[in-house]
């Protein structure tokens, strides 16, 4: 094996990775719907140029959630979390641009209303493979008189390069 290969993979026999292991371990353990996707190892994006292929038109985000996030051959989501976001975010859109057929391929503020706000720079529902992952929204909690949570307002939105 070559040096630099040997060099990078290290990083699982050192003192932080031996440390952190069991945390991540036990936290998968203890909420295995917050890491399940019907995916298995295609990339959200092959997803994605599937149902481009398939629609004759770019998809709806959420055409690529229900593809990865619904159990295949039923309409049974993977989860309640996968269940309730998908509801809310269809509310939201419909909130906000009804029947409009120029409705965004995204609504990046409903869907972070609809499924928390991000977690370690990762919004649930978006694979890593998706650039709109590294998209980091602070939103600010003195919009606590909304009536809708789809009426929050970013304050900050900061893009996050990519890991070498």
């Amino acid at each position: 094996m070559r040096k630099e290969y040997c060099m990078e993979l290290c990083v699982w026999g050192g003192e932080k990775w031996n440390e952190n292991s069991p945390k991540v371990k036990l936290n998968r353990a203890v909420h295995p719907e917050a890491n399940v996707h019907t995916s298995g190892s295609i990339f959200f994006a092959t997803h994605k140029v599937r149902l481009e292929e398939k629609f004759k038109r770019p998809p709806q985000f959420q055409e690529l959630f229900y593809q990865t996030h619904k159990k295949k051959g039923t309409d049974d989501y993977i989860s309640e979390k996968a269940r309730e976001v998908a509801e809310s975010y269809s509310r939201g859109m419909d909130e906000r641009y009804g029947d409009d057929s120029q409705r965004p391929e995204l609504d990046l503020d409903i869907w972070v209303a609809a499924s928390g706000a991000p977690k370690n720079g990762h919004v649930y529902g978006f694979g890593h493979s998706l650039g709109t992952a590294r998209v980091i929204l602070s939103y600010s909690s003195s919009v606590s008189h909304a009536t809708s949570p789809f009426t929050l307002q970013p304050q900050v939105v900061l893009l996050v390069p990519p890991r070498p």
